[in-house]
């Protein structure tokens, strides 16, 4: 229902200036997310995920460094036509990001108690005393053991795991409405990806709120999220529930990422699948449609003239001038 959408982005771009010109790192994209959903965006480096959400976020400098267009609409309000004192109190309040390398985002000189203590008095009136308690027991629901030992060691002492889970408690603390989780199980061991991914899907339960989870793990994907969106070289090629993306991929590169996970069935002499060619640089975006220069199916069309993101069926979207015909509803 229309009520439930917290996050409505509408025709979002997002053009970097720097020495050399303008280049536009972000083109066109819409998406929404809903409350108590999770909603995942996947590709590879370099296609725009994480520019994405931090421009939803205005976490680039807009006199220098970025300009903005297209609308960003959270609980009805333009984030984009906010003064930047406004959009500051929203930040780690009502949305809140958690990035994918704890160990950068954290401060080094700071115990990482008082990290979160500083998150919670800036957007609430609690007390020290309050904001200790409070910060303690953050440690205890994502899971760390002895949080009133840990509140009081610096990141360093902390394992990756366990710094990630503080990173999680720092963007829960003020209980926000909206989570960005930016690649959040990059470099931890696959035992504890597991108990982090175990631990977001059982906080979005429990306390209502939507997620953005960024990653290049389309396993993931499979495992944590409702519906998926495939982004390349700055744009969404595909969109829709998590079931139809995986059963019935429609666009060449969703299809080619999909047969790049390698599998414990067939023959172990053959070649894992490849994506040929890499992302090209903003400064070389192609003509037509992004993936034509990649795609083993592109046709003089697709060279030539950019596809629109159209309907495939209900819950499905494709930018293809020739989607995969197996999809059917």
């Amino acid at each position: 229902m229309q009520n439930d959408i917290i996050l409505q982005v509408n025709n979002l771009s997002t053009i970097f200036k720097t020495e050399r010109g303008k280049f536009k790192a972000v083109d066109g994209v819409d998406f929404f997310v809903k409350r108590g959903e999770i909603l995942g965006i996947v590709g590879e480096s370099g296609c725009g995920k994480s520019v994405t959400v931090q421009s939803i976020m205005r976490l680039y400098d807009e006199k220098r460094t970025a300009i903005y267009g297209g609308e960003v609409l959270f609980k009805g309000k333009n984030l984009f036509s906010l003064p930047y004192k406004e959009m500051r109190k929203i930040r780690g309040a009502q949305i809140s990001m958690v990035f994918q390398d704890a160990l950068s985002a954290l401060n080094p000189l700071m115990k990482v108690g008082n990290q979160i203590m500083e998150a919670i008095q800036i957007h609430t009136n609690a007390d020290k005393k309050t904001a200790m308690a409070l910060g303690i027991e953050m440690l205890r629901q994502v899971g760390i053991p002895t949080p009133e030992k840990r509140f009081h060691q610096y990141p360093f002492e902390l394992s990756g795991g366990m710094r990630q889970r503080v990173m999680i408690a720092i963007a829960l603390a003020c209980k926000p409405k909206l989570l960005i989780a930016d690649e959040p199980t990059t470099a931890l061991d696959v035992t504890i990806q597991a108990q982090i991914l175990e631990l977001m899907k059982k906080l979005n339960q429990e306390m209502e709120m939507g997620i953005l989870l960024i990653t290049h793990d389309l396993a993931v994907v499979s495992e944590t999220c409702q519906r998926v969106l495939v982004m390349y070289l700055g744009q969404v090629v595909e969109e829709g529930t998590t079931e139809k993306i995986f059963s019935y991929p429609c666009h060449p590169y969703t299809i080619s990422l999909l047969e790049s996970i390698p599998t414990m069935e067939g023959d172990r002499s053959q070649k894992l699948s490849t994506i040929k060619g890499t992302v090209p640089l903003l400064s070389q975006i192609p003509t037509g449609c992004r993936f034509a220069p990649r795609c083993p199916r592109a046709k003089e069309k697709c060279r030539q003239e950019m596809p629109k993101l159209v309907p495939v069926n209900e819950t499905q979207c494709v930018r293809c001038w020739y989607p995969n015909e197996r999809n059917e509803d």
